[in-house]
């Protein structure tokens, strides 16, 4: 709790009075007919503390059903630094025979006594490679009210994106879904007072052969008051940054400043040693960090070629490792794209390992999906990966998923095991990120479906999101779409990146042009990182300007581990100011960017800035004017700011002047 008491959820007296959550489980299911509330008083039941890391602490409670050989395992941890607690459940069939049917699973059934008063959902639209994607979603629940939500086809941020915010009077819950598959969430209020969470897998209904386990979406909470909702956004931003997003040597793993040259070269099938190595060695004195080699280097090019990942022979006819010491040589990282889980059926896996590939029953031919539940084929290619990831000397594993993989998943499934498919695919998925970790433990993992289609709190804990969205490819796209992007999902997801605006290089009289190229476009499109995707040796790149904004993002860089206020609503409106804040208050430091949209009519803007001490002096850098001048606390919370040409942009940051 945020007062210092600590209790664990659901296991010895749950986190009720203030918090106001019920002491009962927090989850439930249906097994044999009967409901786990019936079922569990009467299971014999077994509490033990488990290894604690980073100051977290761990308590399992195992029930267990001795006749059936049914075993159900909830693992509880807590945190000492946050009002949260998560866990997850694993159960298994430890009899000789076949379980009963196990169904209704939910790892989250919870029932809130709240105060009276106004209700808000605060959460976001998903990737759909579309204008709406991460837009927020602020729904007002009314007495007697239900919203249900599940993504698209498999992918856990297809349309809609598993991490919440409920707002009421004085306080509110956040809470985020860890699965990589089809999970299913239902919010109903129950008359003035009283709130239920439903989520789980959406479809689990099987019975469990003998020894076989099944696990259920990790889930997260966090507790939090007072009348800004912001409070509960940037705790659970804290808690992710603290304890989930990916580490390496120590540090949090930031996106890089990359460059991608996949579409200057036909969609990647025209790269080559020779092109690359050209690219690369100008990247250092650009600014960039990572060479990435996107899709098309493989046998039979981009797409049929998914399923083929070795080298082309007429293109790279010393394979890959080149081009990886070549960037380290230069201090750079090298990116490979991957797409493992999508087979095409004139691919080498689908010739040599059909057994590891299943396919769709509506259809006799297409890609298949590399069936990652199966142990045998997820050794094989968890061993083909890391021989890859070795001998190239690969830093960045791009991993995409341009497939949807529900239809699949219940096409396998055998009759009386609903959900068993997806179970062991999704936790076979877990298995082979994590191998791969221990293996190569500086590797870092980019994930990318479609562009932001698998964001959960699973995969952003073993992972970061490079390219976050596809729409960067779709006729009509502009800066706005990005600005709206970085905000939506910064209230949310707090490490996360994408290409650069107007990434496809257009073409004038036959020579490539970037034109278009902006520093309004540049920091639309700027997070930790920023993907580089233009042609860098043509005649008018503005080469200043890309390195100026490259010196900057490095510069803002540890200034997005902090807290994040969106300082105008977030819309795609091109007639209107957008502007966000980040904030570190332990370091005293933070900025906040300004963008005059291009149909804006006022030149000025009157920022409400947030966290800032009103009676200390912070020295505020207006970048773009070449003006620093001390403000109290008080003047910058209070800022007003002008950009006389639209589109336009303002960064400004500041520090707390000490003593």
């Amino acid at each position: 709790m945020e007062d210092g008491k600590r209790g664990f959820f659901g296991a010895v007296p749950a986190m009720s009075g203030e918090l106001g959550l019920s002491s009962q489980t927090p989850f439930s299911f249906v097994y044999d007919g009967r409901r786990s509330a019936a079922l569990l008083p009467l299971w014999e039941r077994a509490e033990e503390d488990g290894a604690a890391r980073d100051g977290r602490a761990l308590q399992v409670i195992t029930c267990a059903n001795p006749p059936s050989g049914m075993e159900v395992r909830c693992e509880v941890t807590r945190f000492p630094d946050f009002p949260a607690v998560e866990w997850v459940l694993r159960f298994t069939n430890a009899g000789q025979t076949d379980s009963p049917i196990l169904e209704a699973v939910l790892p989250l059934d919870l029932s809130i006594d709240m105060p009276a008063g106004d209700v808000v959902l605060h959460r976001a639209h998903g990737s759909t490679a579309s204008d709406t994607d991460f837009l927020p979603i602020d729904e007002k629940l009314a007495p007697d009210t239900a919203v249900s939500m599940a993504p698209n086809g498999g992918r856990p941020s297809d349309g809609v994106l598993p991490f919440f915010n409920m707002e009421w009077a004085d306080g509110g819950l956040a809470w985020a879904i860890g699965w990589s598959g089809q999970w299913s969430q239902r919010v109903v209020r129950s008359g003035e007072e009283r709130l239920d969470i439903e989520a789980g897998q959406q479809t689990l209904r099987a019975k469990l052969r003998p020894g076989e386990s099944v696990r259920t979406p990790r889930i997260l909470l966090v507790s939090w008051r007072g009348a800004d909702r912001m409070r509960g956004h940037n705790l659970l931003r804290r808690a992710l940054l603290s304890h989930y997003v990916p580490r390496r040597d120590g540090q949090i793993a930031m996106p890089p400043v990359s460059q991608n040259c996949w579409f200057l070269y036909n969609e990647g099938n025209g790269t080559t040693e020779e092109n690359q190595h050209k690219h690369i060695r100008a990247m250092p004195g650009l600014g960039v960090e990572t060479c990435w080699l996107d899709a098309g280097w493989f046998e039979g090019g981009w797409p049929s070629g998914v399923g083929s990942w070795a080298p082309r022979a007429d293109h790279f006819p010393r394979a890959l490792k080149p081009l990886g010491d070549e960037a380290h040589r230069l201090g750079l990282k090298f990116l490979v794209w991957f797409e493992p889980e999508r087979v095409n059926p004139n691919s080498r896996i689908a010739r040599d390992h059909p057994e590891f590939v299943l396919g769709r029953k509506d259809r006799e031919r297409g890609d298949g999906l590399f069936n990652l539940g199966d142990p045998a084929a997820r050794a094989w290619l968890t061993d083909y990966l890391s021989t890859c990831i070795g001998d190239w000397g690969i830093d960045i594993y791009r991993t995409d998923f341009n497939i949807a993989p529900l239809p699949f998943w219940q096409g396998a499934d055998e009759s009386g095991r609903q959900g068993i498919t997806e179970n062991q695919y999704v936790t076979g998925l877990y298995a082979m990120w994590d191998e791969l970790r221990r293996r190569h433990p500086r590797l870092v993992f980019d994930d990318c479906a479609s562009g932001g289609r698998r964001i959960d709190l699973e995969m952003i804990s073993r992972s970061y999101v490079l390219s976050r969205s596809d729409t960067i490819c779709l006729p009509g796209y502009t800066a706005a779409w990005d600005q709206a992007q970085t905000a939506g999902l910064s209230l949310f997801v707090p490490v996360n990146a994408t290409l650069s605006t107007c990434g496809v290089a257009t073409l004038a009289n036959g020579e490539p042009s970037t034109v278009d190229l902006d520093e309004y476009g540049l920091r639309s499109a700027a997070t930790t990182g920023l993907g580089i995707c233009q042609d860098t040796f043509a005649r008018d790149f503005p080469t200043n300007l890309l390195k100026k904004v490259i010196e900057e993002v490095k510069m803002l860089r540890p200034l997005y581990n902090g807290d994040f206020y969106p300082l105008t609503p977030i819309n795609l409106n091109e007639d209107v100011w957008c502007a966000w804040q980040f904030d570190r208050p332990e370091l005293g430091r933070g900025f906040a960017m300004f963008f005059r949209r291009p149909k804006t009519a006022q030149a000025s803007f009157e920022a409400d800035l947030h966290g800032l001490d009103r009676n200390t002096s912070y020295e505020v850098d207006f970048a773009d004017i070449a003006r620093v001048q001390t403000l109290t606390g008080d003047q910058l919370a209070h800022l007003r700011v002008e950009i006389p040409t639209a589109p336009g942009s303002l960064l400004v940051s500041y520090r707390r002047l000490d003593g």
